[in-house]
């Protein structure tokens, strides 16, 4: 259940950050730069290191209880 929580809120930042950036780059006319494409790709990709210490933990906590 945690582990799917983790997954659809990080599916929710990742949507809504490449949301905001997709409007801000249409509302500013802009065209499809290296540097637009990085930031599209840096929205899906920043979160990854927080879900990665977040689940880390928690296998650590459940292979504690089970040693």
């Amino acid at each position: 259940m945690f582990h799917t929580l983790m997954i659809v809120l990080y599916g929710a930042v990742a949507a809504i950050a490449l949301g905001v950036t997709l409007l801000e780059g249409w509302v500013n006319h802009d065209r499809w730069t290296v540097h637009r494409i990085a930031g599209l790709i840096a929205c899906i990709l920043w979160p990854l290191p927080l879900a990665f210490f977040v689940l880390h933990g928690s296998f650590s906590r459940l292979a504690a209880r089970l040693s």
